[in-house]
C-alpha cells in the first residue's frame, strides 16, 4: 500500500465533508436561547350546566377558560386555544353555543341569545352532531347549556372530564364518571 491511497479523494469523502462542516457550522451558529415553556395547562373546571348568559364569560378573554356549547352539551376547548381563542379561525364560537354556526358552517350564525337549534335541516344537523363526535372525545365535557337556571343538575364534587362515548344523562343520574379524568 503506497501513500498515495490515503489521499484519495471520493465522492464519498465530499459528502462526509459537507456533512461535518455542516454541524460544525450549525454548532457555531445556534442560539444560545432557551426553548419557550410550553403554556400552563389550567386546571379542569368544575362540571356544571350553565345559562347562554354565563357562558359569555368563558371566551378567552374574560376567563383564560375557553367553553362553547354545542347540541346542549358545553365543551371546555381551552387547550385547542390555536382555534378557537380570541382572534383565531374559530374565535367567535367561544363562549356561545355552536350548534347552528358548525351545523351550518357559517361562524356569523352564533346567537348571542337561547337558540333551539329550530330551522336546522337534517344535513345542517348531522354537520353539528359529526362536530359533536369529535369534541366529545377530544375536549373536557363541563356541563348541558340550559335556558335557565331552574334545569340546572348537580354534578356533586366532579370535574370536566373527557367523556367520550358515555352520555351526559348517565352522569347526571349518579352513573359514570367518579371524580376526574385528567386532559389528554
Amino acid at each position: 500500500m503506497d501513500l498515495s491511497s490515503w489521499f484519495e479523494f471520493t465522492v464519498y469523502d465530499a459528502v462526509f465533508l459537507v456533512v461535518v462542516l455542516g454541524f460544525f457550522f450549525y454548532w457555531l451558529t445556534r442560539s444560545e436561547q432557551p426553548l419557550p415553556s410550553p403554556p400552563k395547562e389550567l386546571a379542569p373546571l368544575a362540571m356544571t350546566d350553565m345559562t347562554v348568559e354565563e357562558l359569555r364569560k368563558y371566551d378567552g378573554v374574560k376567563n383564560e377558560h375557553i367553553l362553547f356549547g354545542l347540541n346542549g352539551t358545553i365543551y371546555d376547548v381551552t387547550r385547542g386555544k390555536g382555534f378557537y381563542g380570541p382572534g383565531k379561525a374559530y374565535g367567535t364560537l367561544a363562549g356561545h353555543d355552536a350548534t347552528r354556526a358548525l351545523g351550518t358552517m357559517d361562524q356569523n350564525a352564533v346567537s348571542a341569545e337561547w337558540d333551539d337549534h329550530a330551522g336546522l335541516t337534517a344535513d345542517e344537523q348531522e354537520t353539528a352532531n359529526e362536530w359533536e363526535t369529535q369534541f366529545k372525545f377530544k375536549y373536557l365535557t363541563v356541563g348541558r347549556l340550559v335556558k335557565d337556571s331552574s334545569e340546572k343538575a348537580d354534578y356533586g364534587n366532579r370535574k370536566a372530564f373527557v367523556r367520550g362515548a358515555e352520555s351526559l344523562d348517565s352522569i347526571i343520574n349518579g352513573g359514570g364518571e367518579e371524580g376526574s379524568k385528567k386532559d389528554n
